[in-house]
């Protein structure tokens, strides 16, 4: 069996709360700074950043997604 790391001495209350708040603080941080919203340079329509615009289907002024054959799958109705 691999052998774990011990400790030496025991470590303060303080050490360990200042820690704990810390990444308290940074996971609330996070939390409250959401999602950040950009503009399509192509339809002007709010979209995360990183993402392809699920409006236009366009990425870095290019089409990544087909919206028209997209449109046809949803459109069709088989009876």
């Amino acid at each position: 069996m691999a052998k774990k790391a011990t400790p030496k001495k025991q470590q303060s209350n303080a050490r360990s709360s200042r820690r704990y708040k810390t990444f308290r603080n940074n996971t609330r941080k996070r939390l409250l700074a959401g999602a950040k919203l950009t503009k399509c340079p192509a339809c002007k329509e709010l979209i995360p950043t990183h993402t392809a615009c699920p409006y236009c289907g366009k990425y870095k002024g290019r089409e990544v997604l087909n919206m028209k054959k997209e449109m046809e799958k949803i459109t069709k109705v088989k009876a």
